[in-house]
């Protein structure tokens, strides 16, 4: 006969709390869902909080990138529209105010060639027509030379002699009264700084001519060359420098200019 198990049943003893273990990492989640590879977003705890490293650099570039069209449509925007013509520079008002005393000394000029124009030392002492006075000796001069011959050794030493003295009496009254007091007004500064640089063109080789041997082949070619530099310088200032002093200067003023002019070359 088979004997009966009893089960004695504890007294007592609480039942024992059965453990859950966690499921084991697959792909699947709790619900039974496949996770997706990616990762959630991270919630920036501040928008102004700026960004480091190549984070920074990338957010950088693709906003210049962004700007780039925007840009592009600016540009081609400005390039489509039709640029303003490119003003014509203006005169110098200086050359419209030479004009004008130019033509203001070519009248004044006109009357006082009706008048005596007299030698330095005596009459009415006009500076410009005193200065004119000695470009016809110094025109005089220049071509006495140029007509000699390498044979002519006394006559070329004198005439170089002569020409030096009356060169050297001539630029000092202009440098010393004409130009300073043309040189404070605009529209004869140029043509005023143009004659002291002539002048020291024609010393030097007023210079070079003494050293150079009066039978040398080359003195003539150099005396030449002196006529030109002085027809030049001549032509200058007849032509521009003395109608623009008429201009600005008064008659008197002139006047008083051509005394100082005499006093100066008498004691030179």
């Amino acid at each position: 006969m088979a004997k009966r198990v009893s089960r004695k049943k504890s007294v007592g003893r609480p039942a024992k709390p059965v453990k859950k273990t966690a499921p084991r990492a697959s792909g699947k989640n709790p619900s039974g869902k496949k996770k997706s590879g990616r990762r959630p977003a991270r919630r920036s705890t501040s928008r102004s909080q700026p960004r480091s490293g190549a984070a920074a650099k990338s957010g950088t570039t693709a906003r210049k990138r962004a700007a780039r069209p925007a840009a592009s449509r600016r540009s081609a925007t400005r390039a489509k529209k039709p640029r303003p013509a490119a003003a014509t520079p203006a005169a110098k008002p200086g050359r419209f105010s030479s004009a004008a005393t130019a033509v203001r000394g070519a009248l004044a000029g006109a009357a006082a060639a009706l008048s005596d124009r007299l030698p330095w030392g005596s009459g009415e002492l006009d500076a410009i027509a005193l200065l004119e006075k000695d470009h016809r000796r110094f025109e005089d001069l220049l071509k006495q030379g140029e007509q000699t011959t390498e044979r002519a050794i006394k006559g070329r030493t004198a005439l170089l002699d002569t020409l030096t003295a009356e060169l050297n009496q001539h630029e000092l009254v202009e440098e010393q009264i004409l130009y300073p007091a043309l040189k404070s007004h605009p529209e004869a500064k140029d043509i005023v700084l143009e004659g002291y640089q002539e002048h020291h063109v024609a010393d030097v080789i007023v210079l070079e001519l003494h050293t150079l041997a009066k039978d040398d082949e080359k003195w003539g070619a150099k005396f030449k060359v002196l006529k030109e530099s002085l027809e030049h310088h001549i032509q200058e200032e007849e032509g521009e420098m003395f109608p623009t002093a008429r201009g600005i200067f008064s008659r008197e003023d002139l006047r008083n200019m051509g005394a100082q002019m005499a006093r100066l070359r008498a004691g030179s």
